[in-house]
């Protein structure tokens, strides 16, 4: 397998695998009660097939598995001592009991949990996972400078942000740069390519505008594009984007989902996308995804198709 390429993560981080491993799904439950020795013999199999195919950066939240995810990947790091030291540990907050959380007191809390249940000192990135009507952005970037601050964090990420979200706390953070923007984004979810056309909201240009990362969640738009589910008859856009995929990962000698992969990758923001599976083969398979390169006339060929229309938009 061809190495791994990076990039730097932020206006000022660190260089990180070009492929992330989303661990949603890394304890293979949402019951912590159900977490036993075989979901931590798949977990730890999992990490290590991340780590043979060069991922170093690995994307938690603190509600994934009910918790499970960040307590499970514990023993990840422990089976493979050393393993802390290589890689990138990002997590989010901010969702629990119903609704959304993001003032400076919840922040703090939630931070310390996460580093307990991870069983590290400090965690890489810390996102805010989704945005909260209530809670003023000042108020919210006065918790992340204190944990900047104190070292339990070193970079600060958001995710699921509008460009104006984005902006207002960004503000507050003053002399802290917003190193990262997870959004979901595939070619069955074109909105953050383009600001004001058909409700497309220019959080793709604003990355690119600040430097900041766009984290990629569900790059497979829900698994749809892994060519592996039969797909629906009342969905033909998705079965013409498919019939493309597969034209091209012939060219390519790769996957339906390996291009997919690739598309998101060619773009120039930077985009990393997350590779959300608990499955070592399927792990493998993404990992290979950053190592195909798509021609314009390739890139563009699969945007038409997803965008619906004769021609380009």
């Amino acid at each position: 397998m061809a190495a791994m390429p990076t990039q730097q993560i932020g206006p000022n981080g660190p260089e990180v695998s070009r492929i992330a491993l989303g661990c949603m799904g890394l304890a293979g439950t949402w019951n912590p009660s159900e977490v036993g020795p075989e979901n931590v013999k798949r977990a730890i199999a999992t990490f290590e097939t991340a780590l043979d195919s060069g991922i170093t950066i690995y994307d938690h939240a603190d509600i994934y598995g009910g918790t499970a995810c960040e307590s499970i990947f514990k023993d990840c790091l422990a089976a493979i001592p050393g393993s802390r030291e290589k890689i990138y540990i990002a997590t989010k907050c901010g969702i629990g009991g119903g609704m959304y959380n993001l003032t400076s007191d919840y922040i703090k809390q939630a931070v310390e949990r996460s580093l307990k249940r991870l069983g590290v000192e400090y965690v890489d990135l810390y996102q805010m996972h989704r945005p909260d009507p209530l809670a003023h952005p000042k108020d919210t970037a006065s918790a992340l400078r204190d944990l900047v601050k104190r070292g339990l964090v070193r970079q600060v990420g958001v995710s699921n942000y509008y460009p104006e979200q984005v902006r207002a706390l960004q503000t507050y953070l003053e002399d802290i740069p917003i190193a990262s923007n997870q959004i979901s984004i595939s070619l069955t979810r074109l909105d953050p390519i383009y600001e004001g056309w058909d409700g497309r909201d220019g959080t793709l240009d604003q990355c690119m505008a600040l430097g900041m990362t766009p984290l990629a969640y569900s790059p497979l738009g829900g698994g749809w594009l892994s060519g592996r589910r039969e797909v629906r008859a009342d969905r033909p856009r998705l079965a013409l984007i498919l019939d493309e995929l597969r034209n091209q990962a012939e060219k390519h000698e790769a996957t339906v989902g390996q291009t997919a992969v690739a598309w998101l990758l060619a773009h120039p923001s930077g985009i990393i996308p997350l590779i959300g599976s608990n499955n070592p083969e399927h792990v493998r398979e993404g990992a290979a995804a950053a190592n195909i390169n798509l021609s314009r006339e390739d890139w563009y060929k699969l945007w038409t198709v997803a965008w619906g229309r004769a021609g380009v938009p």
